[in-house]
């Protein structure tokens, strides 16, 4: 058992380091997006720039990636913990019926099952947002005018995102209008995977202060009904198809403004 918690603990450990790593790389981009918009590179200088910026995103992307196997390994030990604990519990359950062992006992026992519940949800969610963050990463170009609300209506699609610019303006609050549609019109609530900033967004430093990701693929009939419903709002959205091509990891659709690296343009949500 000791042996056990010593791996849970190291993996445990390589995820915040994984996490570090991100934000430090992230880190480094936005240093070399915000040296490129005030001294205006030389043509070649431009490229070696937008080179080094691609690459940077490939690694970011990569890093992202490690840190989600790392969180899967954690679910796998999680879940082993889990089934232990539940064993436990029903042998103990028999022995305090038996008046062998105290109600402490039980409940520490139930107590266990509770935490490692616990330990698995919180590392799912930390894997879904690592998806969205890696689909965000993949199809947003660094340099791309995004900053900022650009309410002009405009809508784009290619095979792997559709975009909508909105018409009106966006605050966290409205989500609750969204999700009452959805709820009228599907009959359960719309599976939001993150709402506003969360511990991963911070820790893989993104802005996501005014979006909300929903975990439905754009291309179901939740994705394509929930789509209209935000496009006759004038409410911005970007549809992610995929996280990576040929896969259907990270499919979400982020409602709001769009996410940014944390230091790029914050003035402007």
């Amino acid at each position: 058992m000791k042996i056990g918690n010593n791996i849970i603990a190291f993996i445990e450990r390589r995820v915040i380091l994984a996490a570090v790593l991100i934000g430090l790389m992230s880190g480094g981009a936005i240093a070399q997006s915000r040296k490129s918009s005030v001294h205006k590179p030389a043509p070649s200088q431009q490229a070696k720039l937008k080179s080094d910026i691609a690459a940077t995103k490939t690694e970011l992307i990569k890093a992202t990636t490690e840190y989600k196997s790392s969180l899967a390994t954690l679910v796998s030990m999680y879940e082993a913990e889990l089934k232990n604990a539940q064993a436990q519990l029903e042998t103990r359950k028999q022995l305090f019926t038996q008046g062998i062992i105290s109600k402490k006992e039980l409940e520490d026992s139930e107590k266990k099952i509770a935490e490692a519940q616990a330990k698995i949800s919180g590392s799912q969610k930390q894997m879904a947002e690592a998806d969205d963050f890696i689909a965000e990463s993949s199809v947003i170009d660094d340099d791309e005018p995004s900053r900022t609300p650009n309410l002009t209506g405009r809508y784009t699609a290619t095979p792997a995102l559709i975009r909508y610019t909105g018409t009106a303006h966006w605050a966290l609050a409205d989500a609750a209008k969204v999700g009452s549609y959805f709820i009228s019109h599907f009959g359960h609530q719309m599976p939001i995977s993150a709402y506003g900033q969360t511990a991963t967004h911070d820790r893989l430093g993104f802005d996501h202060r005014n979006s909300v990701d929903v975990a439905v693929h754009p291309d179901s009939d939740e994705g394509q009904a929930l789509m209209a419903y935000l496009k006759s709002a004038g409410i911005p959205f970007i549809a992610f198809r995929h996280a990576v091509s040929g896969s259907a990891t990270g499919a979400h659709i982020d409602i709001g403004y769009p996410s940014h690296r944390i230091g790029v343009s914050a003035s402007a949500r």
